[in-house]
């Protein structure tokens, strides 16, 4: 791990939350994030205050100096790390763009089971939640 890495927490119980890691990691050309998946988070969310309620409804970025964010506001910050994804985090900067972003944020974080299995999911992940 580079020391001046943010970490950003997200549920690895979720196909739709792993396939857009995936396109982050592929993304993140320069390394400035660590990825870690929510089952093996417990020291850090411990560490930073983050109940299993907040990750479960938000994933959390923790920025190097120890600032922790979560979900569009998360992506504003971590978004600015990664080159393609710079113009769309500046952008949340403008007059309420970042509550629009937290409002689409919320319907898809709310409805990422649902999405998991609409995008024919058939991972061990996805098996967890088909009833819900």
């Amino acid at each position: 791990m580079q020391p001046s890495q943010g970490k950003l927490i997200f549920d690895d119980q979720c196909e739709f939350c792993l396939r857009s890691i995936r396109q982050l990691r592929k993304l993140d050309w320069f390394n400035a994030i660590e990825f870690i998946p929510l089952g093996k988070a417990g020291q850090i969310m411990s560490k930073h205050s983050i109940t299993s309620e907040a990750m479960h409804a938000k994933m959390h970025y923790i920025s190097p100096p120890g600032k922790v964010m979560a979900g569009a506001e998360a992506f504003r910050v971590f978004g600015k790390k990664i080159p393609l994804l710079f113009p769309s985090a500046v952008m949340l900067h403008l007059p309420f763009a970042l509550k629009l972003a937290s409002f689409i944020y919320m319907k898809l974080a709310v409805n990422r089971y649902t999405l998991s299995r609409l995008m024919k999911c058939s991972s061990k992940n996805c098996s967890i939640h088909r009833n819900s």
